[in-house]
């Protein structure tokens, strides 16, 4: 056989059995073909790859198990029932109290220790009150007795509100007492003093009565 054509035969072999063990190679290798000339043909997933998807795996699977456990307190938040504790029933009135005009502050029994006098317009009797007391809730609702040194009791609500810096203690009306009489009807006015306690102005219109009483923590 000539020499030229003995060349392209030879060639011809060579690149079958190159074809042969790249078919081979795919067969034993599905992936990929880990060939420097090839790189863009490779389907394999590298370790690095394969790390990765495991802990996106972990990932969702932790996130799935908090979301579901921000669900189940969510439930329980929701199926408890918060209950605020009411303000101090023994602390005294506070500066920042009055400055924010916090009626709260009141809550509980306060006394208004000035021993008061009344006049019975009818007969001139004196009647002494050596009890005086308020009590109120986190609004300023309240009621007040007064218990006279001859065992009288004059009872009935009363309110506290806040105005121009001072606080009025407001009566209703006339406070009705045991015996059918009352006390007439005061307008009260307070303003702070020393020690946590208030300086509190009465007045009866119709009588023109005044007193100076301190408002002051009952003792508990």
């Amino acid at each position: 056989m000539p020499l030229r054509y003995a060349i392209p035969i030879l060639l011809g072999h060579v690149v079958l059995l190159v074809l042969a063990v790249i078919s081979a190679q795919l067969l034993l290798q599905s992936c990929a073909l880990p060939l420097p000339f090839l790189r863009h043909l490779s389907s394999c997933v590298t370790p690095a790859e394969i790390a990765t998807r495991d802990r996106l795996a972990v990932s969702v699977e932790t996130g799935a198990l908090l979301q579901r456990r921000i669900f189940e307190l969510e439930r329980e938040l929701a199926a408890l029932q918060c209950t605020r504790l009411p303000p101090d029933p023994t602390a005294p009135l506070s500066p920042e109290g009055w400055e924010n005009e916090d009626l709260s502050m009141l809550y509980g029994c306060w006394d208004l220790d000035t021993t008061y006098r009344t006049r019975d317009i009818d007969t001139g009797s004196i009647r002494t009150y050596d009890q005086w007391q308020m009590c109120f809730d986190e609004a300023g609702n309240g009621t007040e007795i007064m218990r006279a040194t001859d065992g009288m009791v004059c009872e009935g609500p009363v309110t506290a509100r806040f105005a121009g810096g001072g606080l009025s203690l407001i009566e209703p009306g006339n406070l009705p007492c045991a015996d059918g009489g009352y006390i007439h009807h005061r307008d009260i006015a307070c303003v702070p003093a020393p020690g946590g306690r208030a300086s509190c102005d009465t007045l009866q219109p119709e009588t023109n009565g005044k007193a100076t009483v301190m408002f002051e923590r009952a003792p508990q």
